[in-house]
């Protein structure tokens, strides 16, 4: 137990006691003051008597007792900030030409922060709506392969009435379903996503209704539509009451009563359904589904606890559905269950293995702030140089001002006043050009629904923090450049103004390597834009075309009709299809190891049809009984389980042994975003048939292509096509990736002309401070070349030094750059980073040029004149 004196009166009032009282009273009353104190803790509780001793002290600070505060404490009156603040105005319209480029690089870079804050805003604000957000917890599982532990948003179709009836901790579960069905109304007819929920989803959630009751999501024939969907099938107007086709399958259709439409979606939203109907609709559209099948997968199972403290007892738990789980999949057993937060989800999203959220803004929420640091770093360099510049033009002033007593401190604080001034005003542009030119142009370009609200606090928190770093770093260097002057040698004309100081050289050379990586980002992106677009697929996908069929008869239908068609050369069916279906299989050798695998199930002429190349063995024979139980493997799966002679080797999948017969060429399922995986191949069971492609011709695309869009609508009129070309599979990959070049070439550009002004601000100093010399010289004969000469001389050693570093920097950073965004990326050269260099010293060199034709064309009279 502490003693009575080991307690110690509060310091900070202490603190301010020592700091105000005079020296002569201060030991006496800090006496009595402590004395005062030990009396109270004897009377009162310790927290009484330290708000007595506050209080007392607070009192304390009479006129009489206090010291005086000294120069420290004078502030610098209002006229002195209002005679800064006209300087600032009229110095911004005496010299229009340095404004612009002062003004213009910081409002650039400002308005792409803000952007840049807009997005991180935007990524931050996703699926925060939910008033429950932070008691809704989605639940998943691990598993484990060859020591890696991998994480999956999904659930067994059990564990969600299990966990309801077993936790009375658990206030609500929602499980989710998901399928493709055909929405009918009228004439619109199309193909949608409807999900299958427990009624519990509206009440967990927040998806408030325009129109309808959330209760009604309890019944079976009761129908709720997002506000889009309601617009897409009946426009403005009211739906509720009115009915609509759900066509399941071929052979199974309900009608659904509208009972409800939602209310817009905030924009910064993740998970949204397009239709909702209850969970146990989905045993009516599969009559075979088993709620109780343990090896079934869900997309998604949420719960909502009433004290998320507790939910560490609920996981220690889960054990006993880890057994039931692994007992009926002994092959794929888990490594544990858990619940991953919705405040946290969006961005764990792409952790998550076939989880019912997706994160897209994982490179834009690392590459973004990376940018705006460039940009306002390249802004504030620039801003620096041309502040020195300026201030050649205002020598006197700042000798006068120093001759009648301005010292060091008064001269730095005008200046740094005047860069407020100069900042807030390229602020206010900044906001401007961001919320009317740069945020309408990126949301169009890049498909965010970024917002930048005028009235979020935050916003004026982020930008008054930005305002004031972008003023310190683009002012103190200069403020405290300027204010060094010796008024003596201002008045001599001795000041070597701007001739030496390295410095300015410093800034231009991280300027200029900040311009090369960007313009090679630029340069290479340019080029890996066509590496990609030329990039093989790992099979012939430009003459195909294919059709997504409901079933077996429509398959037969089809293909019976489409043989009749001139131009088809070979035609295939398949359960699976090259970048649409890709199911995921354990295989299983003699010695026990597991290994994961993607799974096409297709027929015995899928690989020619598909120009799908072996390199070993063979492909299916048509109505082969021995090839039901054979396998088509990648060249991937054969490297990766390092079989030497892979044909004839033994497996075992789903408890079934199947055997290799044959090796097929590596491809590309997926985009080039993502890498190649382990493939095999089954063959299909006609029954099971869901597409039918067709080889043709080389020019008989469209001719064909238009003739399937026919002969769908003779057979299916109700039931809108599925398919396309096979070469359009990856439409918005493409998309994306010309995106991503025209981003970076703005970026390239946005960097090379606030580095082009530095450079500028620069050889106009280093002009400016030489201006006799080149008189001088001019009258005694010097012509072009050797002014010329003169000019570049000290500017080859910055040059060169500035692309010797950024052009390792610019490879680096480009070819980490394509290896963060691109599972396969161009194979790198030094061809991008030489042509930025070019680029680069080709402006550099027509800024200079600028500069000696001014020389030239410069009056050596008027140089020499003193003023």
């Amino acid at each position: 137990m502490s003693t009575f004196h080991e307690i110690r009166p509060p310091q900070w009032p202490l603190a301010i006691l020592r700091f105000f009282i005079k020296k002569e009273y201060l030991e006496e009353i800090e006496g009595d003051m402590e004395e005062l104190f030990y009396d109270n803790i004897a009377r009162w509780p310790i927290n009484k008597a330290r708000k007595i001793y506050t209080v007392e002290v607070i009192k304390l600070l009479r006129p009489v007792l206090l010291k005086k505060l000294g120069r420290s404490f004078t502030l610098s009156p209002y006229p002195m900030y209002r005679n800064y603040f006209k300087t600032s105005l009229r110095g911004l319209m005496r010299n229009p030409l340095t404004s612009f480029i002062n003004v213009f690089g910081l409002s650039v870079a400002i308005g792409i922060c803000l952007i840049v804050y807009a997005f991180l805003l935007y990524d931050r604000s996703i699926d925060q709506f939910h008033v429950n957000k932070h008691a809704l917890y989605l639940t998943t599982f691990s598993t484990e392969h060859d020591g890696e532990r991998q994480q999956y948003g999904l659930t067994p179709r059990p564990l969600g009435d299990r966990l309801r009836q077993d936790f009375a901790q658990i206030k609500n579960v929602c499980r989710i379903e998901e399928a493709q069905v055909v929405i009918k109304h009228e004439d619109n007819v199309f193909h949608e996503q409807v999900r299958y929920v427990d009624p519990s989803f509206l009440d967990m959630f927040t998806f408030p209704l325009k129109w309808g009751t959330p209760h009604t999501l309890s019944d079976m024939t009761s129908i709720i539509l997002s506000e889009d969907m309601s617009v897409k099938y009946f426009g403005d107007t009211n739906p509720l009451g009115l009915d609509v086709l759900v066509i399941f399958n071929d052979t199974t259709k309900k009608v659904f009563k509208v009972s409800g439409v939602a209310a817009p979606f905030p924009k910064s939203h993740d998970i949204s359904f397009d239709f909702l109907v209850h969970f146990d609709n989905i045993k009516v559209a599969d009559p075979a589904y088993n709620t109780d099948d343990w090896r079934a997968l869900l997309p998604a199972t949420f719960i909502q606890v009433d004290d998320p403290a507790g939910l560490r007892a609920i996981e220690q738990q889960m054990k006993q559905y880890q057994t039931l789980q692994n007992e009926a999949q002994p092959e794929r057993p888990l490594a544990a269950f858990s619940f991953e937060p919705l405040t946290t989800l969006h961005e764990r999203a792409s952790s998550l293995r076939d989880a019912i959220v997706h994160d897209y803004n994982v490179e834009g929420r690392m590459g973004m702030p990376i940018i705006a640091i460039f940009m306002i770093v390249l802004a504030c360099f620039n801003y620096i140089n041309i502040a020195i510049v300026s201030a050649s033009r205002r020598l006197k002033e700042i000798g006068v001002r120093k001759v009648i007593g301005a010292n060091r401190r008064k001269v730095m604080m005008q200046f740094l006043s005047e860069n407020v001034v100069v900042t807030s005003f390229a602020a206010g542009i900044g906001i401007i050009l961001c919320y009317f030119v740069f945020l309408p142009w990126f949301v169009q370009f890049s498909g965010w629904p970024l917002e930048l609200p005028l009235l979020h606090g935050n916003l004026w928190v982020f930008l008054a923090a930005l305002l004031l770093f972008t003023a310190i770093v683009s002012g103190l260097y200069p403020a405290l450049y300027i204010s060094n002057f010796d008024a003596v040698k201002i008045f001599r004309g001795s000041l070597q103004f701007g001739k030496h100081n390295p410095f300015t050289r410093v800034f231009l050379c991280v300027q200029l390597v900040l311009a090369c990586i960007t313009i090679t980002a630029g340069v290479v992106f340019t080029q890996n834009n066509h590496f990609q677009n030329n990039r093989s697929w790992g099979y012939d996908q430009k003459h195909v075309v294919y059709a997504n069929v409901p079933d077996a008869p429509a398959y037969d239908r089809l293909l019976a009709a489409m043989k009749q068609q001139p131009g088809v050369i070979r035609s295939a069916g398949s359960t699976d299809h090259l970048g649409k279906t890709f199911s995921s299989v354990l295989l299983r050798q003699p010695s026990h190891q597991q290994y994961e695998a993607g799974r096409l199930a297709v027929d015995a002429h899928y690989f020619e049809t598909m120009g799908l190349r072996l390199v070993a063995g063979r492909g299916f024979q048509e109505d082969s009984e021995n090839d039901r139980r054979a396998l088509v493997v990648n060249e991937l799966l054969v490297h990766q389980l390092k079989l030497t002679h892979p044909l004839g080797q033994q497996f075992e999948m789903d408890g079934i042994p199947y055997e290799i017969i044959g090796v097929v060429q590596d491809f590309h399922h997926r985009n080039f975003f993502n890498p190649i995986q382990p493939a095999v191949f089954t063959l299909a069971a006609r029954n099971d048939y869901r597409y039918l492609s067709l080889r043709v011709e080389h020019g008989a695309e469209e001719r064909t292509y238009q003739a399937l869009l026919q002969q769908w609508a003779k057979l299916y009129p109700e039931i809108p096509f599925q398919g396309g070309h096979q070469a359009d599979t990856w439409g918005t990959y493409f998309h994306s990736v010309n995106r991503s070049e025209t981003f970076n070439k703005v970026i390239a550009s946005i960097a090379v002309l606030l580095a082009s002004l530095g450079l500028y601000g620069l050889v106009t100093l280093n002009v400016s401070g030489r201006i006799k010399e080149f008189s001088i010289r001019k009258i005694l004969g010097a012509g072009v070349k050797n002014i010329t000469t003169g000019l570049l001389r000290q500017y080859v050693a910055l040059i060169t030094v500035s692309l010797l570093i950024g052009a390792p920097l610019s490879y680096f950073f480009a070819r980490a750059y394509l290896a963060m965004l691109f599972a396969y990326p161009m194979p790198m050269d030094y061809s991008g980073t030489g042509i930025a260099l070019f680029i680069l010293l080709s402006i550099v060199l027509l800024v200079i040029a600028t500069q000696i034709r001014q020389v030239l064309r410069s009056s050596s009279v008027e140089g020499l004149k003193m003023e």
